[in-house]
């Protein structure tokens, strides 16, 4: 038996308008979680959080839990300052990067039209099992949040490398069987790209998200 852990702890600034309806939104959650009746929300809690059915004011907010029966961020929260504040939020055992990451840029959409805000998280185990460690980072943006962890990030880059080798090996007088040369010459003829065969090949292959080794045959 081993016990996996997924672990963050980052804090980020933003207005005092913002950091209460975070504020709210989490106690909310804890209310939720711990089968408590809720307090009122506020209109900025319902704008925030829209509700899709009128008779429950607080299935927007559950919405952006994995899990709505179980709506936990994994983590604590502290709130400090005055006409700006600075939220920091920190766990070490369940920390939830998606509902926390979805609580920001809901609640912080002013702050966030100014910049970014971003953070990491690790998960590991108390075993050495294999790929049980790890861990990823999320930037939020007012109208997305973007997610990678280290092994999307990892099999990227040895993916780059495959094709570099690949391109280091492709021969530009060898046609390749899904873009041949005559295509490739037809566009140049008609200004539709100055790529030269190769990058037009590799531009092409790239387009169509395909993976497979570039090869071909002999031109005749």
């Amino acid at each position: 038996m081993a016990d996996h852990y997924v672990q963050g702890s980052f804090a980020f600034t933003c207005t005092a308008r913002e950091s209460a309806l975070i504020e709210e939104a989490w106690q909310h959650a804890s209310d939720l979680l711990a089968d408590l009746a809720p307090g009122e929300p506020s209109a900025e809690f319902l704008a925030a959080f829209m509700p899709t059915d009128l008779a429950n004011p607080f299935n927007g907010l559950l919405e952006i839990f994995e899990d709505p029966d179980f709506p936990d961020f994994g983590a604590e929260i502290e709130i400090a300052g005055a006409a700006e504040c600075i939220v920091a939020i920190y766990g070490t055992t369940d920390f939830q990067p998606g509902p926390i990451a979805e609580l920001i840029r809901r609640c912080c959409q002013e702050s966030l039209e100014v910049a970014p805000v971003g953070f990491v998280w690790s998960y590991g185990c108390s075993r050495p099992r294999r790929d049980s460690f790890g861990g990823g980072w999320c930037a939020i943006f007012a109208d997305h949040v973007e997610f990678a962890s280290t092994q999307e990030e990892l099999e990227r880059r040895l993916g780059k490398s495959a094709a570099t080798s690949a391109a280091e090996a492709f021969d530009p007088w060898i046609d390749d069987p899904e873009y041949p040369s005559a295509d490739w010459q037809t566009e140049v003829a008609n200004g539709d790209t100055r790529l030269g065969y190769r990058d037009w090949v590799f531009a092409r292959t790239e387009a169509a998200g395909s993976s497979r080794p570039i090869t071909g045959t002999p031109l005749a």
